[in-house]
């Protein structure tokens, strides 16, 4: 019970600081949801211009840093001016209401499932700390090879790729069906 109600306060909380921000998320929605078939055409477009920006400035790494927290200042500052311009408080209905709450809500519920995925991964360091260690030291030694073979800008764009593109990867069931798949392998029989 006391779940359901963190949950909810957590929602009040997130709908409070994503006020200015509740009639461009409503469209945004549809965008990342692939309401359209171009939408992940248009989701990938965009990134794909900004990380080639990224790339023609060839800006140290700081810079590079630096200039993306003021384009995200930037935005953070103008889209609520921009929707409070065009869209006035009369155009707010209930149906828009709910749609803002879902989104808050769907948003705590993936970051919930993602802490709760990381305190019993680290929960996993006093249970079975052999366990933990070979896990991240694998998964460490993984990323420092992946990290040193290919540039960091291209594994990036593919890592922002893939979280832009993962709430339709989800809503399409698309990841579901290629579990399935692997599900539905063959099975190798080793023989004696």
């Amino acid at each position: 019970m006391s779940i359901a109600v963190d949950q909810e306060q957590q929602v009040k909380k997130l709908k409070r600081l994503l006020e200015g921000w509740r009639m461009a998320l409503i469209p945004l929605k549809s965008i990342m949801l692939w309401e359209q078939q171009w939408h992940p055409c248009a989701i990938i477009g965009c990134l794909t211009t900004l990380y080639l920006i990224i790339w023609l400035l060839d800006l140290s790494t700081i810079a590079t840093f630096a200039i993306m927290g003021m384009i995200f200042n930037f935005i953070d500052f103008i889209v609520p001016f921009i929707c409070n311009s065009l869209y006035g408080q009369n155009s707010w209905t209930g149906q828009k209401e709910k749609m803002f709450e879902d989104i808050c809500r769907s948003i705590v519920i993936e970051f919930n499932g993602i802490k709760q995925t990381i305190k019993s991964f680290c929960s996993l360091r006093d249970s079975s700390p052999l366990m933990y260690y070979i896990i991240s030291v694998c998964i460490l030694c993984s990323l420092a090879w992946v990290a040193s073979s290919i540039n960091n800008t291209f594994l990036l764009y593919i890592l922002s790729a893939v979280m832009l593109l993962w709430p339709g990867i989800q809503h399409r069931g698309i990841f579901k069906t290629v579990k399935s798949l692997f599900k539905f392998s063959p099975k190798v029989v080793k023989s004696e």
